[in-house]
């Protein structure tokens, strides 16, 4: 539709001028001018042309051609064959032309342009008179074709950080108005921004994600990509435990801290917690090594992570030192050794005991004889009466031998109880 009302306009536009199609004549789309056309790439160009002739004049050969190499760029010279009635061409534009050929209708389209396509094209056609060699003309000024070159660019001039705001700003060498850029992002286009005007895309605030390599397109033609690198502090920051499994004492240990941060993390400092509200600042480096660890290692650690941007601490992360499998089997083997000679002493008593038993039981019964024991002078004097009449004969004595012990201090009547005691028990023996 747009090519035929442009044909429409420039037929109607030479049509009013007076003695134009009775000379020999050229008309672009632009009369006095350079017509020129900027073209995205991969699309669709017009190259709007109609010609004039004497009327005794009959048209033979029409050639669009394009000078290329050492030919003039004023059409005095023919370079490469774009179309021609009844010539060859350049391979390059084989099948990619269509040419209105209709009353003095010189219109060219050519699909699928590329940037080798850009520069200047021209009309010429061949006329005679009968028995006359032809004669060319060739249209001056001609069409210039551009094939934009876009770049793309970014307003910002330092680091990008996370939560910034940035606009992409998409520039065309030739810039027709309203046309319609395209972004994309990794190859693939943005959505919901098809269409957008203006060469400009604003982004914000800025997050991890919208890292990547960003382009801007106008047709089938595309800048070269930029990289939107997005920085932010260290984050998801962790300990990392090697080896995994129940750390035993004098094992060796390693804690790594683990994070992700563009740029990668430059400092680590590792903490063990002392309490509610401190901690005791260990060493610097990504990873805390115990040699050999011991019981006092046990407790809570954890590290802090610190780029350029930020820093972040992790999540504490507990870690138990139990003692030794083979120390637990010593000391197992131990506890049961002396329990099995536990049991055998005990067992060796009650045995010997029983003997002594079976022994004191094979032994004659005897009366126990009493002894006396007169302590006090009350005692000792009892019983005895006076005579009822006096004793003078020697012969008529009854002597009798009286043994008189001293009282007993407090400790030997604590032994003489003890010896009772052991009497009764006797005497219980025999008895049984």
């Amino acid at each position: 539709m747009h090519c035929q009302y442009i044909l429409q306009l420039s037929l109607l536009t030479l049509l009013s001028l007076p003695g134009t199609l009775a000379t020999w004549s050229v008309w672009y789309r632009d009369r006095d001018t350079i017509t020129v056309i900027c073209a995205s790439k991969g699309s669709s160009v017009v190259f709007d042309c109609i010609y004039s002739y004497p009327v005794t004049n009959k048209v033979g050969r029409k050639i669009w051609f394009t000078p290329r190499g050492n030919t003039k760029l004023d059409g005095s010279q023919l370079g490469d064959g774009v179309f021609n009635t009844s010539g060859l061409i350049k391979t390059r534009y084989s099948g990619r032309t269509e040419f209105y050929d209709q009353d003095k209708n010189c219109t060219l389209k050519l699909n699928n342009v590329t940037e080798d396509d850009s520069g200047r094209f021209f009309f010429r056609f061949e006329a005679n008179t009968h028995n006359q060699p032809p004669q060319g003309f060739t249209g001056s000024l001609g069409v210039a074709l551009t094939i934009p070159v876009l770049s793309l660019k970014l307003n910002e001039n330092g680091p990008v950080k996370e939560r910034d705001h940035v606009t992409l700003a998409c520039n065309s060498t030739c810039n027709p108005p309203q046309m319609e850029f395209l972004w994309f992002k990794d190859g693939r286009p943005l959505p919901g921004v098809s269409g957008v005007h203006g060469g400009q895309y604003p982004l914000g605030p800025l997050s991890p994600n919208d890292t990547g390599s960003y382009s801007c397109g106008l047709g089938q033609g595309t800048s070269t990509p930029i990289l939107l690198d997005v920085r932010y502090a260290p984050r998801n920051v962790s300990v990392e435990v090697s080896p995994s499994h129940e750390v035993v004492i004098g094992s060796r240990l390693t804690l790594t801290c683990s994070n992700n941060a563009n740029p990668a993390a430059e400092t680590y400092t590792w903490f063990q917690r002392t309490g509610t509200l401190t901690s005791l600042r260990l060493e610097m480096g990504k990873e805390h090594t115990f040699l050999e660890i011991d019981s006092d290692d046990s407790g809570l650690y954890f590290c802090m992570a610190q780029n350029a941007v930020g820093s972040q601490n992790s999540t504490e992360h507990e870690v138990k030192v139990k003692e030794s499998a083979h120390l637990m089997v010593v000391l197992a083997a131990f506890g049961a050794l002396f329990l099995v000679t536990a049991v055998i002493v005990v067992l060796l008593i009650y045995i010997k005991r029983q003997k002594l038993n079976t022994a004191e039981k094979k032994l004659p019964t005897k009366p126990v004889p009493q002894k006396a024991t007169l302590s006090r002078p009350e005692d000792i004097y009892e019983n005895m009466k006076w005579s009822a009449k006096p004793i003078t004969d020697p012969d008529d004595m009854n002597y009798a031998e009286l043994n008189i012990r001293p009282a007993p201090s407090p400790r030997m009547q604590r032994n003489n109880k003890v010896e009772d005691d052991d009497a009764v028990i006797y005497r219980q023996l025999q008895t049984h």
